[in-house]
Order: C-alpha cells, then structure tokens, then sequence
C-alpha cells in the first residue's frame, strides 16, 4: 500500500510539472507572444535589456507558445515598464552606516573633529509592470506604459502586474584607492544588485503567471 501511495505521489508530480510547461496563455487564443524592449521610466540608465531577457527566458520553455522580441503581429505583446521614484536619493538610499574616527590633526593647525558616519551599505528600489494584452494599438501600447496604465481593465488585457523590487548592497570601501576608481567598483556592486533584482523579477513573474493560469 505505501509504495503505491509512493508511485501516485510522482506520477502526480510528474504531471503537475508536465503541465506547468504548457502554454499558460492558450486558454485566451494566444499561441504566439511578441516582446519588445522593455520601458525604462526609472532615475537609472541601460537596465530595460537585462530585465527584458530575464523575463523573455523564463517562457521559452513553455510548450505551444511562440516567442518573439520586438515588435511583431503576434497574438499578443508583453509589455514591460520599468518605474522608480521620481528623485535618485529615493530609488538609491542609504540602508547603514559605519562610524570612522577622525585622525588627529598633527600640523595643530585645525582643532579635531569628532568622529562621523559614511554609508556601508545602499538599497535600490525599482517597480516592474508587465502586462499582456491581445492585439494593442500603438494608442492602447502608450496609454497603458504611462502611469495612467497602472490599473487599466479591458477584455483585451489578460495580464497587468506589479512586482515591487528592493536589493541591498555593501559599498566598497578600500582604504588608499581614489575616488574614481573606487566609484568605479561600486558602480559595478550597483549592477550586480540590479542583475539580482532582474532574477527575482523573472522569477516572481513566473510563480504570478502559474497561480494566474
């Protein structure tokens, strides 16, 4: 008894993942997929590719579904618009601190100042929306990438989310390096925080697509 209970058990598996391979939008006529370059309406520049092609390869393995990037007459467009708060200071802000001591002026020409706080660590915060809809106009493409597209409702829209993303990140702090190369490296820690956020995007887009469909 138990081993057939066993053998039930991943044949029930096997299938549930056997169908998470289908194609989720098949139920609304959607056997092709077009998706274009993703709208980059945040404070940061050249992040609309890495978020484009995360989210373009957590569907190519769905079965019955022809993708395409760009723009092509396809059944349907995935349209993706990358948002931020309006000011850098909010979509890039200090998450800590760390307390440095102040050398002691030997010259005596300036009195010490006490000791004070650099950042150690940033967080960035960036909105990706992603909708899916049937057969867009270029007017219903620019209504719904403006921020009056946020909440928009049509028979033609089967899919318009919000993912909130939020990544910490250590700076670098080397003692002797300068200033340019040192902004360089944290510069690059940004990039890495915005490729990981990238990977949590595509991955929370693929768990809202199985619960949608």
């Amino acid at each position: 008894m138990k081993i057939l209970l066993i053998v039930l058990f991943f044949l029930s598996c096997s299938g549930y993942k056997f169908r998470n391979k289908d194609n989720p939008f098949i139920q609304y006529g959607i056997n092709s997929l077009s998706v274009p370059v993703f709208y980059n309406h945040t404070n940061l520049p050249n992040v609309s590719m890495l978020f484009t092609s995360k989210i373009f390869n957590t569907m190519t393995d769905y079965k019955g579904l022809k993708l395409k990037s760009g723009k092509h007459a396809t059944d349907a467009i995935l349209i993706g618009v990358l948002e931020s708060s309006d000011k850098r200071n909010d979509t890039i802000s200090t998450d800590s601190f760390r307390k440095v001591e102040n050398a002691f002026d030997e010259t005596n020409l300036n009195p010490a100042r006490d000791n004070f706080f650099i950042p150690s660590s940033n967080r960035v915060k960036l909105r990706l929306r992603v909708i899916v809809i049937k057969h867009p106009t270029q007017e219903e493409i620019d209504f719904l990438k403006s921020s009056y597209g946020k909440n928009a409702i049509s028979s033609k829209i089967i899919f318009n989310e919000v993912i909130n993303l939020s990544e910490q990140y250590n700076l670098k702090e080397i003692e002797g390096e300068i200033s340019p190369v040192l902004g360089t490296q944290n510069r690059g820690v940004l990039q890495s925080a915005i490729t990981s956020m990238a990977d949590k995007a595509a991955s929370n887009f693929k768990d809202m697509i199985l619960y949608a469909f």
